[in-house]
């Protein structure tokens, strides 16, 4: 994670893990998929891929890779424990009026890492464009959140 400064005074440095779903490329069925379509099963639903939600999750990377580098960036809590979104706007195939929603969950992990360093996975749950407003609540820069996942806020 980029420079962070805590509530505290002192410096957190974070190593952050992060993971994509399925749910980035793929669009939801309740039907079987036809044969030789690219598709899982995930409990009753069917995910298949989605050619329009594949090239938009080709920003996700540096969207995140940005929120990482630069922590001051605000995110904001929605339903769930440690779920966060962030939108973009402007992307290229996303229609006028709409904005390109990523939404995903920030946990702090055992993993072991660089010495000092916190362990943070933050797995990118889903993203799609969508028009209406996904409410949410706490608006936190990136590194608040980081701090109250870590319980050293």
């Amino acid at each position: 994670m980029g420079v962070w400064t805590g509530k505290h005074g002192a410096p957190v440095q974070a190593e952050i893990e992060v993971r994509f779903a399925c749910h980035c490329y793929t669009g939801s069925s309740s039907d079987e998929p036809d044969p030789g379509t690219w598709s899982l099963r995930e409990g009753r639903e069917w995910r298949v891929f989605d050619v329009h939600r594949h090239s938009l999750s080709l920003h996700i990377p540096d969207i995140i890779e940005t929120l990482i580098r630069s922590p001051r960036k605000s995110i904001q809590h929605v339903r769930g424990r440690h779920n966060f979104k962030i939108f973009q706007l402007g992307l290229k195939g996303v229609k006028p009026g709409e904005k390109y929603y990523i939404f995903m969950k920030i946990e702090r992990t055992n993993r072991t890492g660089k010495p000092g360093f916190h362990q943070v996975k933050l797995s990118v749950e889903s993203a799609y464009p969508k028009a209406n407003i996904v409410a949410g609540d706490w608006r936190p820069q990136f590194g608040t959140a980081i701090e109250e996942i870590l319980g050293i806020r």
